[in-house]
C-alpha cells in the first residue's frame, strides 16, 4: 500500500501518473482512460475555483449514478470542498430537508432525468443555495454545463495546485445521509483520510477481483460510493455506469463488459434468483463477489458458488464509511453464511452490554469500532456526535451482535428493532431469516406490535419467490420447527411485493406506518 495517499486526489494522481491509459470510466457510449479523466477532473474543479467554491463549502450533486456524479464528486473534493449526493428518486420534501440541512452553496443538477425537471423542481425549493448547474436542459437562472466549464479556463494549474495542496487530510470530503429508519436523516461527515484510507485497505485484501465492476447504485449512500466506486478506484481499475436497476440490461451489459467485481446483499441476491432471466452463465466473468446488510442463508450462497468467485462477507454502515470486516476467502461457506467476518486491518471492535462491560463470547451486545477511517461526527449536530461514541472513542453503531469462538462476528439485530415478548428478548432478524429459508419465500419483514397478554408480539410481512404461492399456515409450521414458539409472529400479510430503499433495503419505516395504520383503524 502507498503510504503518500491520504487524500481522495492522491488515488487520482497516482494513477494519472502510473497507467494513464488504463481504462477508468465507462458510460453508455462514452469511455475514459485514467490521463482522461484526470483532464476532466481538472476542468471541473478549475470552474468550482472560478466560481468562488472555498474549501468547507459543499457542493452537491443530483445525479443518476454516471459520470457526471464521478467528476464533480473528484473535482469538488480535490480543492476541499465537501461533497454530497441527492437521489433522483427522491421527493421534493426530501430535497428541502438536505438542501436547508447542508446548505450547499452550488448544486449539479442532471435534468431532465426519467421524465422529471429536475432543474425546475431544485429551483423552485426555497433554499440558500446560490448556484444552480444543469446537466441537460438548462432551466431558470442555472447556469448550462458548457458555460460553467468555459470559466474555469482562467483559473492556472498553479491555482488548481495551490488549492488542492492546501486541503488536509482530516478535512471532511463528504456527507452521507442516514437512511433515517428513525427519526430525520443525519449527515455523517467522512474525511480525506477517512474514504482514502478505507479505499486502499480494501483494495490491498480484495486484490485483483477489484478489475472492474458495474455501479447502479445511488450516488448518496455509502455503499455506491466506497464500497462499489472507491474500492475500484483505489485498485485503479474500471467502473462502468449504469443508471437503473434493471435485471435484463445489467445482464446485457455483464455479458459485453465482464466485470470482475459485484457488491450484493440477500435481498439483491433473492431479486436475482427471482428473475425469470437469471442463469450463471453471465457472470461468469465476477472473480469477487462481497455481500451484507444482513445475513445470506447458505443455501442462496450455494447457487453462486459454481461461479468459483471469491466470496467474502462484510459488515459496515455510513458511519464507519463502508465496509469495515470481511469473511476470509477461504473460509467455508458456513461462516460466510452464518457471519460478517473479523476486523479489518487497523479497525478494532468489541461488543458491549448497558454498563459498557466487553460481553464473553457468544453473548450478545452492541458492536462498537475503532479505526481511522470512523466518521468525523453528523454535521452541525454536536449532541448526536457526541451520543454516538464511547468514552474511549468507539462508534456505537446500534447493531446487536456476538463474537464466535473462532473471532467471527455473528450480526443479532438492531438494538432500535429488538422488542420484549412475555419478557424474552426477540431480534426480528433471526426470525426474517427463519421465514426467508421456506423455499416458497424470497423476503420477509418483522416488526412489533402491542399485545394485551405478552406486551409486544411480532407481526411478519412477507413476499412469495416469482410464480410462488405461501400461506401463513405453512410458514407457521415451517417455523415451528426452527425457532421457539414465542418467536413466532402472531399476525401475517403475505403480498406480492415489499417495499424497498432506493439502496434495494427494505424500507421498514413505510411498513411501519402501514400496520399503524391497520392497528389504528381495528381499534376503532
Amino acid at each position: 500500500m502507498s503510504h503518500n495517499i491520504v487524500k481522495i486526489h492522491d488515488i487520482l494522481a497516482k494513477h494519472v501518473s502510473d497507467r494513464p491509459l488504463a481504462e477508468a470510466v465507462v458510460d453508455e457510449n462514452i469511455r475514459w482512460n485514467y490521463a482522461e479523466l484526470g483532464e476532466k477532473v481538472d476542468c471541473v474543479a478549475k470552474s468550482l475555483i472560478a466560481l468562488g467554491v472555498a474549501p468547507g463549502d459543499r457542493v452537491a450533486t443530483l445525479a443518476p449514478p454516471s459520470r457526471w456524479f464521478w467528476i464533480t464528486y473528484l473535482a469538488a473534493t480535490s480543492i476541499g470542498a465537501v461533497w454530497m449526493g441527492l437521489n433522483p428518486r427522491y421527493k421534493e420534501r426530501d430535497y428541502q430537508y438536505l438542501l436547508d440541512d447542508a446548505e450547499p452553496t452550488l448544486v449539479f443538477v442532471v435534468s431532465p432525468y426519467d421524465g422529471r425537471d429536475y432543474g425546475v423542481e431544485l429551483q423552485s425549493l426555497k433554499s440558500n443555495v446560490s448556484r444552480f448547474v444543469t446537466i441537460g436542459e438548462a432551466s431558470g437562472s442555472a447556469l448550462e454545463w458548457d458555460h460553467f466549464v468555459r470559466m474555469g479556463e482562467n483559473v492556472s494549474t498553479e491555482q488548481l495546485q495551490a488549492s488542492r495542496s492546501s486541503v488536509s487530510a482530516d478535512d471532511a470530503a463528504v456527507i452521507v445521509y442516514t437512511s433515517g429508519t428513525t427519526g430525520k436523516p443525519k449527515g455523517a461527515m467522512l474525511s480525506q483520510k477517512a474514504i482514502a484510507r478505507l479505499a486502499m485497505i480494501n483494495a490491498q485484501w480484495m486484490g485483483d477481483g477489484l478489475e472492474s465492476t458495474i455501479c447502479p447504485a445511488p450516488i448518496n449512500h455509502v455503499g455506491g460510493l466506497n464500497n462499489v466506486c472507491m474500492n475500484v478506484f483505489a485498485h485503479g481499475g474500471r467502473i462502468i455506469f449504469f443508471h437503473r436497476v434493471d435485471a435484463t440490461e445489467l445482464f446485457h451489459l455483464t455479458v459485453n463488459e465482464k466485470p470482475t467485481y459485484l457488491v450484493s446483499s440477500p435481498t439483491a441476491f433473492q431479486m436475482l434468483l427471482d428473475s425469470p432471466y437469471f442463469s450463471l452463465e453471465p457472470l461468469q466473468s465476477y472473480k469477487l463477489i462481497v455481500f451484507g446488510g444482513a445475513k445470506t442463508p447458505t443455501h442462496v450462497l450455494k447457487e453462486f458458488e459454481p461461479l468459483g468467485a471469491n466470496l467474502s462477507s462484510v459488515y459496515g454502515q455510513t458511519e464507519t464509511c463502508g465496509i469495515c470486516t470481511a469473511t476470509q476467502f477461504d473460509d467455508p461457506l458456513e461462516v460466510h453464511g452464518e457471519t460478517f467476518g473479523k476486523p479489518l486491518p487497523g479497525a478494532e471492535m468489541k461488543c458491549i452490554d448497558s454498563e459498557g462491560n466487553i460481553c464473553g463470547i457468544g453473548e450478545p451486545g452492541e458492536l462498537v469500532v475503532k479505526a481511522d477511517f470512523i466518521m468525523s461526527g453528523y454535521f452541525n449536530r454536536p449532541e448526536a456526535t457526541a451520543e454516538a461514541f464511547t468514552a474511549d472513542g468507539f462508534l456505537r453503531t446500534g447493531d446487536i451482535c456476538q463474537l464466535r469462538e473462532d473471532g467471527n462476528y455473528i450480526f443479532v439485530g438492531r438494538i432500535k428493532e429488538m422488542f420484549k415478548s412475555g419478557g424474552y428478548n426477540i431480534y426480528p432478524l433471526e426470525i426474517e431469516a427463519a421465514i426467508s429459508e421456506h423455499p416458497k419465500v424470497s423476503t420477509a419483514a418483522v416488526l412489533s406490535m402491542p399485545d394485551a397478554k405478552y406486551q409486544e408480539v411480532g407481526f411478519a410481512f412477507v413476499s412469495p419467490k416469482a410464480g410462488q404461492t405461501v400461506t401463513e399456515n405453512e410458514i407457521r409450521e415451517f417455523l415451528s420447527e426452527r425457532i421457539a414458539n414465542f418467536k413466532i409472529p402472531k399476525r401475517f400479510s403475505v403480498r406480492e411485493a415489499l417495499p424497498l430503499l432506493p439502496n434495494s433495503k427494505l424500507d421498514k419505516q413505510a411498513l411501519r406506518a402501514e400496520l399503524d395504520s391497520l392497528l389504528q383503524q381495528e381499534s376503532k
